[in-house]
């Protein structure tokens, strides 16, 4: 079963079986919990992904020069060895030259250095105006006691006129409670 799946049916089930670990992951209001001061962003209340619905955040790029851009999460605590359930909603309207949809997640250390990026791409040429699901099973590598995720988009065909832009909704990052390190 894929993560998605399995965190909708954990989210939808009425009962709280595992904690989304992202502060303000569903943007229903706004976008706080959210930064990056490389790109624009706004709260987006007409549109969103399939789990929370209306409320999304829109990410414009700075820049068309081919590049990644996004929105970086609030530091959330993890565990080392733990695995994590990940996932989030994205669309690239029509309008814009975004290619791709991306996140990662960063893991650091106690003195706060980056010890390792796991990433869930969608590769290039996803459908216009269309909520795109991602979903990956990562496990915090070894001295790790705190991560970020980065929603990022890529942006289209260097030269172009507009900037890139696209939506983000329904990010989710939870920890694994029943295999937590094997059988344990």
């Amino acid at each position: 079963m894929h993560a998605f799946l399995m965190i909708l049916l954990l989210l939808g089930s009425g009962q709280v079986l595992a904690q989304n670990l992202l502060a303000n992951g569903d943007f229903s209001t706004d976008i706080s919990g959210w930064s990056n001061a490389f790109v624009t962003a706004e709260w987006i209340s007409s549109d969103g992904g399939p789990i929370s619905g209306n409320g999304s955040m829109q990410v414009t790029g700075s820049q068309n020069n081919n590049g990644v851009f996004g929105m970086n999460s609030n530091t959330f605590l993890v565990q080392a060895g733990y695995w994590y359930l990940t996932a989030g909603s994205f669309k690239t309207p029509a309008s814009s030259v975004s290619e791709r949809g991306l996140y990662f997640i960063e893991w650091f250390d106690s003195s706060e250095q980056m010890i390792q990026r796991d990433s869930v791409d969608s590769g290039y040429g996803v459908a216009d105006d269309v909520w795109l699901d991602l979903d990956g099973y990562l496990q915090a590598p070894p001295l790790a006691v705190s991560a970020i995720m980065r929603l990022m988009l890529q942006s289209g065909i260097p030269g172009q006129v507009n900037l890139p832009f696209g939506l983000w909704d329904d990010a989710v990052v939870m920890q694994e409670t029943v295999f937590t390190d094997g059988f344990d």
